[in-house]
């Protein structure tokens, strides 16, 4: 009786340790079987198929293979993941607005200083508002010298 169910253990585990086959034929076409391919197989290769009752898991390495398994995180520790994840987006969001709002007032200053120029440059009679509100015009010198800082603002904003 034992000679019999040791035989038989025998015989189970003989499809544990059966070989797989890979080869590519003629067509392309790629075929997996547990008999070699034929001689004409472009690309052949084998394949050892794992035990049925021991899955295979990935070994870790180096500091990875000492260390103890990772618990799953508790309630408290995905909480206070989702609070900071959330966090960074709104910080970040508020970032982008304050680039756009910075682009926008830089596109409008470079118009306005733009603008400035084209006057100036345009020629005829300028005139400003003095300190008590009254009209006052501007001399060649004085324009020449509006003309050169207006240069100055345009090149600053417009880059």
């Amino acid at each position: 009786m034992k000679r019999v169910l040791t035989l038989a253990l025998l015989l189970a585990a003989l499809p544990a340790s059966a070989v797989l086959y890979k080869w590519v034929d003629q067509a392309g076409k790629v075929h997996y079987s547990d008999q070699p391919p034929p001689d004409g197989a472009k690309k052949s290769g084998v394949i050892n198929a794992p035990a049925p009752s021991a899955p295979s898991t990935p070994k870790p390495s180096g500091d990875a293979a000492n260390a103890a398994p990772k618990a799953p995180p508790t309630a408290a520790e995905q909480e206070m993941e989702f609070r900071k994840r959330r966090l960074e987006a709104a910080e970040t969001e508020a970032k982008r607005q304050q680039e756009a709002q910075a682009a926008e007032e830089k596109k409008r200053n470079c118009a306005q200083a733009t603008n400035r120029l084209t006057a100036l440059e345009a020629g005829g009679r300028l005139t400003k508002y003095g300190p008590n509100g009254e009209t006052l015009y501007l001399s060649d010198a004085e324009i020449g010298r509006e003309l050169g800082e207006a240069r100055k603002i345009a090149d600053s904003w417009c880059k």
